[in-house]
């Protein structure tokens, strides 16, 4: 009987005893990570974050002047005759020279706007005025507005290259790039991924507005290397290294702070006494611990050049979809709130990286043709030494860049994420079965 009664107490003991060394071994391990992520110099809360986001000198701040040109700017005033910022396709060449004035005075009624990113074109660096310190609530406004910038310049570069007028039209497509550039320092993903998608419209922009115009030897290798710079410019990790800041800040915020990310902003007793329950139980430090691991993970992968970063960054992924389907998910509840999309910011990152390596490709083609009494290489081959270094490789597969060419044009592709190629079609002609085939290569074509 003795015994009996010092039993439940013993087995108690040890339980707690069992539980409290798992919960000190699940705190070492996830803190083992933010550890090694500041032993980098990396940012791991918002704080810290926004000190990390260097300040600029107002001097000096390209961020300032993109600022002021937004506010300057006027939207064309009738959106269903305007390609890029509008609804319409874009027209083909010759454009109809009533629908060009048009053009021509929407670009004329912007005078400031080019005056004012002008002003920041030779800036060195950026800063936005945002405070990071305020974690998930951190606001944007700056976002809003710059994609609508990039499109209504790659209206102003096709309106100037019908007119006749190249330099200009090239100067609008490079400044399409700096407003790219004032997203470099930025240590959000979403900011990242703004910046990829105008990126992706100066390089479309180049392709289909600037074979319209007279473009000299000068024009195209100016903005060949202005490409190259941005290609080889590595800020998506900021991006990656905001998000590991941002994803410790939530997983390390107090009880009610941790209620009120997960409610959208309002904290019930219910939502704090389920936040208690996590944090107290240890499985949000199995949260974090997985969380940071696999952020971990796809930061080191984004620091190799592609197509390694896109595998590395896919066996991450891997590893968080095979986790999904053990038991053990329902411990990892802000894992896979956070987790899931980054793996496709990753592919976008690829996208762009392609689009800028064919676009490169593409103004070496063109001074080659104009270096060439207007012919086009037979291979890119051609192209080196005079025209490029190397023949860039495709992110995607690791191989040269794919090209084409008739007696007229030809096209510089990647064969995009889903590895095959097609060569060069955006969408290829229907097969036997009458329905055609998804595809997604990522084409530079020269056209005359």
């Amino acid at each position: 009987m003795s015994h009996r009664k010092f039993r439940i107490p013993l087995v108690a003991l040890l339980v707690a005893t069992l539980f409290v060394v798992w919960r000190l071994v699940l705190g070492h391990s996830a803190d083992s990570t933010l550890v090694r992520l500041r032993a980098r110099n990396l940012p791991t809360n918002p704080v810290e974050l926004d000190r990390w986001y260097v300040a600029v000198p107002a001097s000096n701040n390209l961020a300032l002047a993109v600022l002021n040109a937004s506010a300057a700017y006027r939207a064309p005033r009738d959106g269903t005759n305007t390609p890029y910022t509008g609804r319409m396709e874009i027209p083909p060449h010759p454009v109809d020279p009533q629908l060009l004035a048009r053009w021509q005075a929407e670009l004329a009624d912007n005078q400031e706007f080019f005056d004012d990113l002008a002003a920041g074109r030779n800036r060195t660096a950026s800063r936005y005025p945002i405070n990071l310190r305020a974690g998930g609530a951190t606001l944007l406004p700056h976002l809003a507005q710059m994609k609508g910038l990039a499109q209504f310049l790659a209206l102003a570069a096709l309106a100037d290259a019908e007119a006749g007028h190249p330099a200009e039209a090239v100067r609008h497509v490079g400044d399409i790039v700096v407003v790219a550039r004032s997203f470099d320092s930025e240590p959000l993903l979403i900011s990242q991924l703004v910046r990829i998608a105008i990126l992706r419209i100066a390089a479309g922009a180049a392709a289909t507005s600037l074979p319209r115009a007279d473009v000299d030897e000068a024009g195209w290798k100016g903005l060949q290397e202005t490409f190259a710079a941005a290609a080889a410019t590595n800020t998506f990790r900021n991006g990656l290294i905001g998000e590991i800041a941002m994803a410790a800040g939530i997983l390390d915020a107090s009880p009610a702070d941790l209620a009120r990310n997960l409610s959208n902003g309002s904290s019930t007793f219910a939502s704090q006494f389920a936040s208690t329950l996590y944090i107290a139980s240890g499985i949000r430090a199995v949260d974090e611990r997985f969380c940071m691991d696999r952020l971990s993970e796809l930061l080191d992968a984004s620091e190799h050049p592609f197509p390694e970063a896109l595998r590395l960054s896919e066996a991450a992924a891997q590893r968080v979809d095979q986790e999904a389907t053990r038991f053990a998910r329902g411990a990892k509840i802000l894992s896979f709130m956070l987790l899931p999309a980054l793996d496709r910011s990753v592919k976008k990152q690829a996208d762009c990286e392609a689009a800028l390596r064919t676009a490169i490709v593409g103004c070496a083609v063109e001074r080659h043709r104009l270096a060439h009494a207007g012919r086009l290489p037979d291979s890119l081959a051609e192209l080196v030494p005079a025209f490029l270094a190397e023949v860039p490789v495709d992110p995607f597969d690791g191989q040269p860049l794919r090209y084409h060419r008739t007696n007229d044009s030809c096209v510089v592709y990647s064969v995009g994420p889903n590895r095959e190629d097609d060569d060069g079609a955006k969408q290829p002609p229907a097969g036997k079965s009458g329905k055609s085939r998804p595809t997604d290569d990522i084409p530079f074509q020269v056209l005359r």
